[in-house]
């Protein structure tokens, strides 16, 4: 086993003598309840038309970003290659001669 660091067993030593912290009381501090209001934000309580707006809102920016990721997909991807120029030479031989 590791042995400990002579600056940490001497740390631990002194711990081992301090004497407790005084117990403080249970009691808030003065004030404290005055911040604690002042900090305090209410819960909103929207209508139902805020809540609409706001989800309305939310799914139109989703929406965005997914439009704007495929565009990115899309400018990304690969041009397909041009048909080979002897398709439609060979389209056309098998056109003059299969007719009568």
């Amino acid at each position: 086993m590791n042995r400990l660091d002579p600056n940490l067993k001497r740390l631990m030593t002194w711990s081992r003598r301090a004497a407790p912290a005084p117990r403080e009381s249970e009691e808030a501090p003065f004030g404290f309840a005055t911040r604690v209001v002042a900090s305090w934000n209410p819960a909103r309580t929207g209508s139902l038309l805020s809540e609409l707006k706001q989800v309305a809102w939310t799914s139109g920016c989703v929406a965005l970003v997914v439009i704007l990721c495929g565009l990115i997909v899309l400018a990304g991807q690969a041009h397909a290659p041009e048909p080979a120029t002897g398709i439609p030479s060979a389209l056309s031989f098998l056109a003059s001669n299969l007719t009568p």
